[in-house]
C-alpha cells in the first residue's frame, strides 16, 4: 500500500510536469499572427483605421516594406483630411483568410462634380466642352503628391530615409522627427522594412506609404504578438514538484517500513529506524576485510544499482529545482491583482469643449523642440529665410528687422530672447475639429546684458529705436531669461505649426487660471460683448493710452502699475526726447501716433470668465525739424533698414509692439492687464 502511494504520487507528479512544461512549449500556440497585403494605390499611400488592429487579440505592430517606407499614427480625422486630396487605399482585415484588404479611395479632386454640367441654381452657366473638360480634370487637377514625414499632426512617426533625389532638407527633417518620436532614427530601419509598434487611443488611425514613384510595389503587414503568458504553468509546475517530493518521502518510508525487521528488536529508537540499520550494515560491510566474491554472487550488482540510483537521482533533484526556479516568473501564474479601472470620458458641455482638443502634449513638446532648434539655428546665422519654415506674422517681421540691423550693426544693443524647449507649464490648445488650430505655450528663454553701441549713443538726435532704455547712452541691463508666450497656429493640414507672436513676459505678473491644455478651450471672435473690452477694441484703446498718455480716457479701463512700455514708449518717448533736445539747444519737434496694426488678433478664452488677447500695436516716432536749421539724422540701426542716411527733413521710425493682455469679464469690474510684450523697430521713412 505504502509503495502504491508513492507511486501514484510519482506518476501524478510526472504528468503535472509535463502538463507545465508544455504550456511553455508545445502547448504556447504561436507567437505572433500576421496579416498583410499589397500596397496598390498609386500615391503610395493607405490608412489603417484603428478598429482594424482590434481584429486579432494581442499587441498590434504595423510593418511597412517598400522604398522610403512610412508609417505614423494620429487622429483619424487628422489622417483623413491629410490624405483626403489623394488616392489611397483603405486597409480592413479578413479574419475568415487570415489576410489584409485594401480599398482604393480615390482623392477628393477625383471625386469632385464633372464639369460640364450646369448648376441648377445658374440658369446662365456657359456650355463647356465635354472633352476638354475631361482632360482638364484627370491631368490638370491631379495634385502633386506631398512627402508625409515630419508633420506635426502626427503622434508617433518612424520612416526610412527618403529616395536618392529626394530634398535634402526633407531627409533631415524626417530624422528629426523620428527621432523626437522615440521610434528610434531612420538608420536603424535598414532592408526597406519598419516596425511600429502601436497602441492607439479611440479615434486614432494609422498612415502608411512608400515611395510609388521607383516603381516598387509595397506591403503592409500586420503583427499581432501574442501573449506568452502561461498562469497555469506555474501551478503544473508547482504541484508537479511538490507531488514528487511526497512521492519521495513515501518511498522513503516504505522502504524504512520494511527494513524495519532486518535489525536487532531491542534498543532501537528515532525515526528511520530501517532506513538507519541499513546504513550502518553497510558501514560494517565497508570496515571488514574484503573478499573475493564468488562468480555466482549477486553483490557487485546490487552496488552497481544503488551507484546508478545515486547517479539518477541528482539530475532529477537538480531538474526538479530549476523547475522551481522558472515557476517563479510572474508569466508562469495566474494575476488575481484587481484590473485597473479604465476612466471613460465624460462629455460635459457645460465645462469642456465640444470639440476634441487636436494636439497632445507629447506633440506640443516636439513643436515647440523643432521651433526652438530652427530659432536658435537662424539666431546663430542672422538669417531669416531659416526662419520662414516655422516663423510667420508680425514674429517673423520683427526678427528679420533685428537681424538686418544687426548685420549692419554687429554691436547693436538689441537681441532677441533665445527660445528655449523648456516648457513652463502653461498651455492653451483651441478645441476644433478643422483648421486653422491656435496652440498658446509659455516657455523659458535665454538672454544676456544689452548694452547701447557708441555709434547710437553719440546721435545728434536721441535713438528711435523701440526697446527701453535706447533713448539714452545708459547701460542696458533687462531682466535675464525672460519667460516668453509663444502663439503658433497651423492654418491646413499640410503645414507645420507657424509662430505669429513672441512676447516676453512681465515680471511679477500671475497669468490667470487657465484649464489644462487636454480640456481645450475656445477662440474667440473680435466682437465678443461678454468682456470688459471686446478682443477686436484692445488694441486701439492701449494705443490711444500709448499715443496720449495716462490722462486719455481710455487709459481708465487698464492696470498702469508698473507698465514699463507706458513709462518709456509712446507720449513718454517723445516728452522726454523733446526734454533732451531743448537741454542741447536743438530746434527739433518730436511726436508720436499710434494704432493697432491689421495683424490677426488672437484670443482664447482662459476658463475663469477672461481671455488672453493678443494683438500688435504700431508706433510712429516722428522728428521734425523746428524753428532752427537743425535737420534729424538717422542712427546706424535706422540706416541699416531704410537706407536713409544724413540730414532728413522728417524722420518717422516704425516700432511694432507685439502686446498680450488679459481682459476680465465685465462682471468683474477688473482692469484690462498687460501680461507681456515685446517691441523692436521694423522699419523707418521720412
Amino acid at each position: 500500500m505504502r509503495f502504491g502511494l508513492a507511486i501514484a504520487a510519482l506518476v501524478l507528479s510526472g504528468i503535472f510536469l509535463i502538463l507545465g512544461i508544455g504550456q511553455r512549449t508545445f502547448l504556447a500556440g504561436p507567437s505572433e499572427i500576421v496579416y498583410e497585403t499589397a500596397l496598390e494605390a498609386e500615391t503610395g499611400f493607405a490608412v489603417i483605421p484603428g478598429e482594424v488592429l482590434l481584429a486579432v487579440p494581442g499587441q498590434a505592430n504595423v510593418v511597412v516594406t517598400g522604398t522610403a517606407a512610412f508609417a505614423a499614427t494620429g487622429s483619424s480625422a487628422d489622417i483623413a483630411a491629410w490624405v483626403e486630396p489623394f488616392e489611397h487605399a483603405e486597409i480592413d482585415a479578413d479574419p475568415a483568410e487570415s489576410r489584409l484588404v485594401g480599398t482604393l479611395v480615390p482623392g477628393a479632386a477625383q471625386e469632385a462634380e464633372e464639369p460640364g454640367v450646369p448648376d441648377d441654381n445658374d440658369s446662365a452657366a456657359p456650355a463647356v466642352d465635354d472633352a476638354a473638360s475631361s482632360t482638364t480634370s484627370s491631368a490638370d487637377d491631379k495634385p502633386d503628391l506631398l512627402d508625409p514625414r515630419g508633420s506635426d499632426l502626427w503622434i508617433e512617426e518612424r520612416s526610412l530615409a527618403p529616395a536618392i533625389d529626394s530634398d535634402t532638407e526633407t531627409d533631415e527633417a524626417a530624422g528629426e522627427a523620428t527621432a523626437d518620436s522615440g521610434s528610434g532614427s531612420a538608420g536603424s530601419d535598414t532592408g526597406g522594412k519598419i516596425r511600429l509598434p502601436l497602441n492607439l487611443d479611440d479615434g486614432d488611425a494609422v498612415l502608411v506609404s512608400v515611395d510609388a514613384s521607383t516603381g516598387d510595389t509595397g506591403k503592409v503587414a500586420i503583427e499581432w504578438v501574442q501573449d506568452q503568458r502561461t498562469p497555469l504553468a506555474g501551478p503544473f509546475l508547482a504541484a508537479g514538484g511538490l507531488l514528487a517530493v511526497v512521492g519521495a518521502v513515501l518511498y522513503l518510508l516504505a522502504v524504512d517500513h520494511d527494513r524495519r525487521g532486518l535489525g536487532p528488536r531491542r534498543g532501537r529508537k528515532g525515526p528511520l529506524l530501517g532506513i538507519r540499520d541499513t546504513v550502518t550494515r553497510r558501514k560494517r560491510v565497508e570496515q571488514a576485510p574484503k573478499r573475493v566474491d564468488s562468480p555466482g554472487t549477486n553483490t557487485s550488482q546490487a552496488t552497481h544499482h544503488r551507484h546508478t540510483l545515486r547517479r539518477l537521482a541528482l539530475p532529477s533533484l537538480g531538474l526538479v529545482f530549476a523547475l522551481g526556479l522558472s515557476g517563479c516568473s510572474a508569466s508562469y501564474w495566474p494575476d488575481f491583482s484587481p484590473a485597473a479601472s479604465e476612466l471613460e470620458d465624460q462629455d460635459d458641455d457645460g465645462e469642456s469643449a465640444v470639440a476634441p482638443v487636436p494636439v497632445t502634449r507629447a506633440q506640443i513638446d516636439r513643436i515647440v523642440g523643432d521651433i526652438a532648434a530652427v530659432a536658435g539655428e537662424a539666431d546663430d546665422a542672422l538669417d531669416a529665410e531659416i526662419l520662414e519654415s516655422r516663423f510667420t506674422g508680425d514674429a517673423l517681421a520683427q526678427r528679420s528687422a533685428n537681424y538686418t540691423i544687426r548685420q549692419a550693426v554687429p554691436d547693436y544693443a538689441v537681441v532677441p530672447p533665445r527660445i528655449t524647449s523648456e516648457a513652463l507649464g502653461y498651455e492653451l490648445v483651441q478645441s476644433t475639429e478643422g483648421w486653422p488650430r491656435t496652440v498658446f505655450v509659455t516657455v523659458a528663454s535665454e538672454s544676456g546684458t544689452e548694452t547701447l553701441p557708441e555709434e547710437e549713443s553719440e546721435a545728434t538726435s536721441p535713438p528711435a529705436e523701440g526697446e527701453e532704455g535706447e533713448a539714452s547712452s545708459e547701460t542696458v541691463e533687462p531682466a535675464a531669461s525672460p519667460s516668453l508666450a509663444i502663439i503658433m497656429t497651423q492654418v491646413a493640414p499640410h503645414e507645420n505649426f507657424r509662430v505669429s507672436r513672441v512676447i516676453s513676459l512681465r515680471g511679477g505678473i500671475t497669468m490667470p487660471e487657465a484649464a489644462p491644455a487636454e480640456e481645450g478651450t475656445a477662440l474667440l471672435t473680435d466682437d465678443l460683448q461678454t468682456l470688459m473690452l471686446s478682443p477686436g477694441e484692445v488694441g486701439s484703446a492701449y494705443a490711444a493710452v500709448l499715443a496720449g498718455g495716462p490722462e486719455v480716457e481710455q487709459a481708465a479701463l487698464f492696470d498702469l502699475d508698473s507698465d514699463t512700455l507706458i513709462e518709456r514708449s509712446g507720449a513718454a518717448w517723445a516728452a522726454q526726447s523733446q526734454a533732451t533736445a531743448d537741454a542741447a539747444g536743438q530746434g527739433v519737434v518730436y511726436s508720436v501716433t499710434a494704432e493697432q496694426s491689421d495683424s490677426k488678433i488672437i484670443s482664447l478664452s482662459t476658463g475663469v470668465g477672461g481671455a488672453l488677447v493678443a494683438t500688435t500695436v504700431q508706433e510712429n516716432r516722428i522728428e521734425e525739424p523746428g524753428s532752427s536749421r537743425w535737420k534729424p539724422t538717422p542712427p546706424a540701426s535706422v540706416t541699416a533698414l531704410s537706407g536713409l542716411s544724413g540730414q532728413q527733413d522728417r524722420l518717422v521710425s516704425e516700432v511694432k509692439h507685439q502686446l498680450l493682455f488679459f481682459v476680465p469679464s465685465k462682471t468683474s469690474n477688473a482692469p484690462i492687464q498687460l501680461l507681456g510684450f515685446a517691441s523692436d523697430l521694423v522699419g523707418a521713412r521720412n
